[in-house]
């Protein structure tokens, strides 16, 4: 479980509970100003629209299985 302030100090943890979730940051070019924000894009890559949500792209592994 996190709680608190979360930084990238915590990183290795935060990808234990989302796996994943460090590579997508990482992938950003606008990076968020809240784990929450982080965790909001995360989880709703797929609904998000690109030009007006600054979101990186699901993993090819994902697309492919589509």
């Amino acid at each position: 479980m996190m709680r608190g302030f979360i930084t990238e100090r915590d990183f290795d943890k935060v990808d234990e509970c989302f796996p994943g979730i460090v590579r997508y940051y990482r992938e950003l070019q606008e990076k968020p100003q809240t784990f929450l924000e982080l965790l909001w894009g995360f989880t709703h890559r797929e609904c998000a629209i690109p030009e007006t949500v600054g979101v990186a792209a699901p993993p090819a592994s994902r697309a492919a299985a589509r």
